[in-house]
Formats: structure tokens, sequence, C-alpha cells
């Protein structure tokens, strides 16, 4: 009886299968990506060796963790499918998974001088943080553009006048453009239109009542994936793992690490607003009303479906956004820079709303760099740093600089 194992993948074949692997499952490491390719090819003659020696080489190498040594508080990341990072990167950088410690980072494809602009990003979803909007943003929305939050100025002298404001011919939400208004309807407004769908405003009320803006993110995110489905299964696909690819650390867990053994005076309040926006937010959008309009959402996944809706899962988006809060976004790329309290680049937004992100170079970087921002004021002393990463971010820094000054 001749050998059924005897055929030796190429290095294409080897490569299409592990992309598309990772690109489905990128939480796999080594050990799993290999059993999973013996079970999937079983004529393969394959080394785990080679295996690893291909993930290697393109920065795919994620280490198994021990479940019993898991540390929930430690934010947990995947690589996003690369289609989308790919396009907002512009090929001048690429993002790499580093290590279970510091999860994925961004590296530069080419040299870069000081004070370049590497790319411009808009955010995956985005909900401007209320500390620059007024108190009327979302609820009476006729002072600001709903979309990128600029100020909508209608019938003023001076340049405002030039950007034609314009409203939804259905509620009272404003756009200082056109262009914004395209592009809100084709991302949330069409699931949060205040005629169509009533139960979304009590969502948002409820939030703005309490001052707390995190719910709201997490909603943006769920509304942009609904409307890709729109569009297509695989851009639907695409938007539910790049939203999962995000660094993770569910609000619970989060917040009994923040409050530490005071935890117990917050606890009901905090599961009383998780378990209350929870149920507005399905109310509004599990099924959205048929008056918005969407004719995909019954060809959705159930999997995905019961996973996006669930109530853990409810709980990792408010997290995520915690995490990841860039005035308001969910960025794509500019999520996947690590921090370091003496950054190569800085993030700046080049409009008043801050909607829009750019990258921009601080000094000189390398090919094959990695490039960071920092995640707090560079301006504080070691302890006020380390107090700030450690309560927002959680995790301790151990950077170049933290390290001599605590060496001094």
């Amino acid at each position: 009886m001749s050998d059924t194992r005897n055929t030796v993948p190429t290095e294409g074949d080897l490569q299409t299968a592990i992309d598309a692997l990772k690109k489905s499952r990128p939480e796999l490491g080594v050990a799993r990506v290999y059993a999973v390719l013996r079970a999937d090819n079983p004529t393969w003659q394959l080394s785990e060796k080679r295996v690893r020696k291909y993930m290697t080489s393109m920065g795919l190498i994620q280490s198994d963790p021990a479940p019993a040594t898991i540390d929930e508080s430690v934010p947990k990341s995947s690589l996003a499918p690369g289609d989308f990072v790919q396009t907002i990167g512009k090929k001048q950088v690429e993002v790499r998974y580093i290590d279970g410690t510091k999860g994925k980072g961004v590296f530069a494809c080419k040299d870069f001088g000081r004070g370049v602009n590497v790319f411009e990003e808009t955010p995956f979803a985005w909900y401007p943080r209320w500390d620059t909007v007024s108190r009327s943003y979302h609820t009476n929305s006729d002072d600001e553009c709903q979309l990128c939050a600029r100020s909508v100025e209608r019938g003023r002298s001076g340049s405002r006048s030039l950007m034609r404001p314009v409203r939804c011919s259905h509620c009272t939400a404003w756009y200082c453009s056109n262009l914004c208004k395209k592009e809100a309807d084709a991302r949330f407004h069409t699931l949060e239109c205040s005629k169509h769908n009533p139960h979304y405003a009590q969502l948002a009320q409820k939030c703005r009542d309490w001052d707390w803006g995190a719910p709201m993110g997490a909603a943006r995110a769920i509304e942009r994936v609904l409307m890709e489905f729109e569009h297509s299964l695989e851009r639907g696909k695409l938007a539910w793992q790049s939203i999962k690819a995000f660094a993770t650390v569910r609000a619970d867990v989060m917040d009994k690490k923040r409050k530490g053994a005071s935890w117990f005076m917050f606890e009901q309040d905090y599961e009383h607003k998780w378990t209350t926006t929870f149920e507005l937010m399905k109310a509004a959008l599990y099924p959205p009303p048929s008056e918005c309009g969407l004719a995909q959402f019954d060809r959705i996944p159930k999997k995905i479906l019961n996973e996006m809706f669930s109530y853990s899962e409810w709980l990792a988006l408010i997290g995520k956004y915690s995490l990841n809060d860039q005035n308001g976004g969910f960025y794509l790329l500019q999520s996947c820079f690590n921090h370091n309290c003496d950054p190569n680049c800085v993030v700046t937004h080049p409009n008043d709303g801050k909607y829009r992100a750019i990258i921009q170079t601080l000094r000189p970087i390398k090919a094959g760099e990695e490039m960071t921002i920092t995640y707090v004021n560079p301006r504080d002393n070691l302890a006020a740093r380390q107090s700030a990463l450690r309560e927002w971010y959680m995790f301790e820094c151990s950077c170049d600089r933290c390290r001599k000054e605590s060496e001094a």
C-alpha cells in the first residue's frame, strides 16, 4: 500500500493555506495552525518547523497561551484583515504581530524624515467625546455635523458658509457637507435616524444623562458592521473580523481592576449601566426597524449575529472602545501603534471635529523600525505616566525612557 501522506506542499500552497487560516482565525499560534493544516490536508508531508519558519518570516507568530495562566486584564489583540489596513497605510507601513505581551505593532516600510505625514485615516467607527461637543449633540443635533462634529454654521458669513450644510430629510440631523451626509448614511445614520428608529434616541439620551460615551462608540461599531453586510457578505465578515482584532479587555474586568478593593461599592451601579445600555442597544438594532430599510440583515450568518448581540460581546465592545478610543474613534491602523514614552510619531487631527487622524513623524525613522506614539502626556513624570497607563491601558511601560528614569 502506498503512503497517502507523501505530497510536499509548494511554498505557494503553504502560503495560501496559512494566510487564509490566519485571516479567518487570527488567534491561532504555530502549534494550532500546524494541527489544522494537517487535519485539512491529510496528504501533505509537512513539519511544524516549516510552518513556524514561514509564520516567523511573515510576522505571524502568536504564542499559544496557557489557559491556566491567562490574565483577562491584559489587553488581547490580533491582526486585522490585511485589505483594510493596507488600503489605509498605502504600503508606507505594515502591521506585524510581535508577541503575546506587546501584541501587534506598526513598522516603517521606507525611510521617513522628521515632520512627515505618513498617512491620514478615517475611523472605522466614531462617536465624539462629549467634552469636545455641545450638550445638544445627537439629542438635538443642529449645532454640529453628525459625522465629523464640526460646527454647522448656517446662513452666516465667512468660510463656513462655503461648506453648504445639509440636513437629513427625515430628522433633525445636520451635516457640514453633502459628503459627510453620504458617509454617515453609509456607516450609521440609516440605523440612527430618529424618525425610523426612535429606540436609538433612547440609548443616546441615556448615555448623555450618564455622561458616558463608550456604549455609543460600541453601538456605532455594530452599526458599521451591519451596514457593511448590506454591501456584501464578504465585506460584512471582514468588518466583523476587524472589530474583533482591536485590543480588548472586557469592561467588567477592566473596571473591577481599576477599582480594586473598593469594587464592591461600584459593582451594582456599573452592572445596571451595562445591562441597561445593552437592552437599549438590542431594542434599536436587533433587529433594526423595517423603516431603516436594511435588506440583508436576515442573511447575516447566525453565528456572527449571536456573538455580536450577546451580553459578553457588548462588554467586550465597551472595553475595546475604552482601550482604543482616539478622540472617540476606532481607527484600524492607528490603534495598532504601540506606546512609548519617547515616541517617534504623533497623532494629529486636521479639523476642529477631530474626526480624521494623521500620523506624523517626530524624528527620522528607518525602514523596518517600529513606529510608536504615546498614550499619555509625555511631559508627565515617571510615576504619573505609569499610573495613567495602568489605570486606562492595563499595562506597565518598560520603554527605554522609563527604565532610565527608574534607575536614576
